[in-house]
């Protein structure tokens, strides 16, 4: 659905022209490359190893850095959560033994 909102907005010259701003295009271009080497990444993991694996890493690891991100980032409390995080952790390490 955002691909048809977009695709029907046809962006003009001013609305790209923001783009062009020198801390946006870096912004952009670090998102780009992080992307990028993740995306190249994950299909060597995917060569190397069992799907499987490594899609359960990825989505706890994923929760896993959430929430201490959370934490270190905004300083919310990670009360109550450690049951679940060390859960999910256990169970990633269960699938990769």
């Amino acid at each position: 659905m955002g691909t048809a909102a977009f695709a029907s907005a046809k962006p003009t010259k001013r609305t790209l022209r923001k783009f062009l701003n020198p801390h946006a295009l870096v912004l952009l271009l670090s998102v780009c490359t992080a992307e990028g080497l993740y995306l190249l990444s994950m299909y060597e993991a995917f060569a190397r190893v069992s799907p499987v694996y490594v899609t359960a890493i990825k989505r706890g690891g994923g929760l896993l850095f959430s929430a201490f991100a959370s934490a270190i980032f905004f300083n919310e409390s990670l009360t109550g959560r450690y049951l679940p995080i060390a859960a999910i952790v256990s169970g990633v390490v269960a699938l990769c033994l």
